[in-house]
């Protein structure tokens, strides 16, 4: 991958990131050109804080996310405040940085903007892939498994242990139980929330793109 590079002007003072690198990612931070913070991770969100003489100046810090398949995405920076630790776990709140005109982030913003439907389905279609992909593995994995004929496994004979019984006194539960349409329900629940969720995710940055284009 080639480097890409974010800026922004905050109170005065001009923040530039860069990042490069496929599979392990380097990127640093720099204010008004000097070096504040940089790391090398694997990740795909990359939090960086100030270090050295840089540490007590406010600076805040900055998050730099990219794709499962590591193409930059973005880079936020977070102002200095008591929820600076919630904001780097999360993700949300911060200014996000300019990417460079024509770069890999920049093309990916318009694409996102321009046509929030395709992002949108085809984000939602990551959400099913999350859902039928295991199945269809677990599915084959199962053929394959029935389809060889294993060898007989002489288990030893274990001796009767007599153990003692135990006389418990009765308990009276209420026969209640869930009506049948809520079991079923909660059976498809588990396929149906990660593709809602990614449905959710989509729409949510697309309107916090649109927020910060608008910021900026």
């Amino acid at each position: 991958m080639t480097g890409q590079r974010w800026d922004l002007d905050v109170e005065g003072r001009h923040h530039r990131v860069e990042a490069d690198g496929s599979t392990r990612h380097r990127v640093r931070w720099y204010v008004d050109d000097q070096l504040v913070a940089e790391r090398t991770a694997m990740e795909d969100k990359i939090r960086l804080r100030p270090s050295g003489d840089a540490a007590g100046h406010g600076l805040g810090a900055v998050l730099v996310r990219f794709s499962t398949l590591g193409a930059p995405r973005r880079a936020t920076r977070l102002p200095p405040d008591e929820a600076l630790d919630v904001q780097l776990s999360t993700g949300v709140g911060g200014t996000d940085l300019v990417p460079e005109r024509g770069s890999k982030a920049a093309q990916h913003d318009e694409r996102m903007l321009a046509h929030p439907t395709r992002y949108t389905v085809i984000q939602t279609a990551g959400g099913v892939a999350t859902v039928v992909v295991p199945l269809l593995v677990a599915a084959l994995l199962a053929r394959l498994a029935f389809s060889f004929d294993w060898p007989a496994i002489p288990w030893p004979d274990l001796p009767d242990i007599p153990w003692p019984e135990i006389r418990l006194p009765g308990i009276p539960l209420p026969n209640w139980s869930l009506p049948g349409w809520v079991r079923e329900a909660l059976g498809y629940a588990k396929y149906v929330w990660p593709v809602l969720l990614a449905f959710l995710l989509a729409r949510a940055e697309i309107r916090r793109r649109r927020t910060q284009r608008a910021v900026r």
